[in-house]
C-alpha cells in the first residue's frame, strides 16, 4: 500500500504541473494580438484628382478601442467612434481633395483616455489639377491674293507690353499659411472678394496711410484691385515710391424700413420663391469634406503653442466644402484628466485676433475658408471649435485643443 502511494504522488505532481501548463498555453491563446491598424484604400501612390470622390478604408484592431481618428496631412480629418470599447473598428469615409500634390493619410486608434495606442503606415497619394478642356480651334480663313507692298521701316511700339510693365514693381507674396484673404478694401469691415494662394504672387499698387494693408493688383476684382493685410504677406522689391492707395466706402447696412403712414395697398401675387436646393452656392453642393490647421506649430489632435512670446502667435486656418455656415467660439473649459495640472482654464480675455473674436460667444467666419490670426499671452488649455451647418441643415463640430506653455498631454 505503501508503494502504491509513493508512486502516486509523482503521478499526481505531473498532472497538476501539465494541467498548469495547458492553462497558460489557452491563456496566451486567448490573449489579444498586438495592436494593428491598416489602410485598405486608397492604394499607396495611387493617382487621384482635384475634385475626385475618394472612399477611405481600413481596420483599425487592439485592446478596448474607442474611437479611430483619420488625418490628412498631419491633421485629424474625420473621427470614427465605436459608441463604446471594442477590439476591431471598420473605418469607412469619404474624402475630396480641393488642392493638388502629394497628401498623406494616416489612422489612429484611440482608447477610452484619448491616447493613441496604434497607427497605421502612411499612404501617400498624388492629386493632380483637372484637365483643361482645349479650346475648339477655327479652321482658317482662306487668305486674300498676295500682293507685293513696300516693306515700312521697323517702328517702336506705341506700348510696352503689360507684363513687363508689372515686372518692374513691387510683388507681394504669401508669408504664413496657405492663403491670404483678398478684401475689396483695407480693413475687415470690407468684403472677401478671393484669395491669394501660396506660391503665387500679385504686383502691388499702393498702401492704406500706415502701411498695414496692401493694394495688389486682382484681376477678379470689379475694379482690378483689391487689399491684403500686410502682416500675413511678404513683399519683394522698392515699396518707398508707393502712393497712399483710395479707399472704397465701408459697406453700409440697408435702411430699416418706415411703418407706412396709410394702409398699405393689396400686395401682387409673386411668383413661387425658387427651392432652396437651386439657392446653394457651388461649395455647398460639394460633397462634406473639413480641414482645420494651425500654422506654424500644429500637432496631431492637440496644438502646442510652448513658452516664448512670439510662439504664442498662431494662425488658424480652415476649408470646409458642403457646408453654407461656419461659426468659430474659442473656450476656456476645465481640461480633461489626460492633460497635466498645468493645464488650467486660459484666460480668454487676453486672447487678441485680427477678425471676429469675442470670448465664450460664437462669431460666423467665412465660408468655405479662411484663415484668422490669434495672439494667447495666457498659460492654459483651450479650445476651439468650429459650429457647421451643412448643405442638408444637419450641424457638426470640429474641436481642437490648444495647449499654451506649460499644458500639455500627460504620456
Amino acid at each position: 500500500m505503501s508503494q502504491v502511494t509513493r508512486r502516486s504522488l509523482p503521478t499526481r505532481m505531473m498532472c497538476t504541473l501539465l494541467l498548469m501548463v495547458a492553462t497558460l498555453a489557452a491563456a496566451c491563446n486567448t490573449a489579444s494580438a498586438p495592436p494593428k491598424a491598416v489602410i485598405t484604400a486608397p492604394n499607396a501612390n495611387m493617382q487621384l484628382t482635384v475634385g475626385q470622390q475618394t472612399d477611405i478604408q481600413g481596420q483599425v484592431t487592439g485592446n478596448a478601442l474607442k474611437a479611430v481618428d483619420v488625418y490628412i496631412d498631419n491633421a485629424r480629418y474625420a473621427s470614427l467612434s465605436a459608441g463604446g470599447t471594442s477590439s476591431e473598428l471598420n473605418v469607412s469615409t469619404v474624402w475630396v481633395p480641393t488642392l493638388d500634390g502629394q497628401h498623406t493619410i494616416q489612422l489612429k486608434g484611440l482608447n477610452e483616455k484619448g491616447e493613441v495606442v496604434v497607427s497605421s503606415e502612411a499612404v501617400i497619394v498624388t492629386v493632380t489639377a483637372p484637365p483643361t478642356t482645349p479650346t475648339p480651334t477655327q479652321a482658317p480663313a482662306t487668305p486674300a491674293p498676295t500682293v507685293a507692298v513696300a516693306t515700312p521701316a521697323a517702328q517702336e511700339p506705341t506700348q510696352a507690353p503689360q507684363t513687363a510693365a508689372a515686372s518692374q514693381g513691387p510683388t507681394a507674396s504669401v508669408k504664413e499659411g496657405d492663403y491670404v484673404n483678398v478684401r475689396k478694401g483695407p480693413g475687415f469691415g470690407y468684403d472677401k472678394i478671393g484669395t491669394l494662394d501660396k506660391g503665387q504672387s500679385a504686383p502691388v499698387t499702393g498702401r492704406n496711410a500706415d502701411s498695414s494693408w496692401w493694394q495688389i493688383r486682382f484681376a477678379a476684382a470689379a475694379d482690378g484691385v483689391g487689399w491684403v493685410i500686410a502682416e500675413l504677406i511678404t513683399v519683394n522689391g522698392d515699396t518707398s515710391s508707393l502712393a497712399v492707395a483710395e479707399a472704397p466706402a465701408l459697406p453700409t447696412q440697408a435702411p430699416v424700413a418706415q411703418a407706412p403712414t396709410s394702409p398699405p395697398a393689396p400686395a401682387a401675387t409673386q411668383a413661387p420663391a425658387p427651392t432652396a436646393a437651386s439657392q446653394l452656392p457651388e461649395y455647398a453642393t460639394r460633397p462634406y469634406s473639413q480641414r482645420m490647421m494651425f500654422t506654424p506649430r500644429d500637432d496631431i489632435g492637440d496644438v502646442p503653442l510652448g513658452i516664448n512670446a512670439e510662439s504664442r502667435v498662431t494662425i488658424l486656418s480652415w476649408e470646409v466644402y458642403g457646408a453654407t455656415k461656419l461659426e468659430l467660439e474659442v473656450t476656456a473649459p476645465t481640461a480633461p484628466d489626460l492633460y497635466n495640472e498645468q493645464c488650467v482654464p486660459g484666460n480668454l480675455n487676453t486672447i487678441s485676433a485680427d477678425s471676429g473674436y469675442a470670448p465664450n460667444q460664437r462669431f460666423p467666419i467665412d465660408v468655405p475658408k479662411g484663415l484668422i490670426r490669434f495672439t494667447i499671452p495666457s498659460t492654459g488649455y483651450y479650445v476651439f471649435t468650429i459650429y457647421v451647418t451643412k448643405a442638408d441643415g444637419s450641424t457638426t463640430t470640429i474641436p481642437r485643443p490648444v495647449l499654451v506653455e506649460n499644458c500639455y498631454k500627460r504620456q
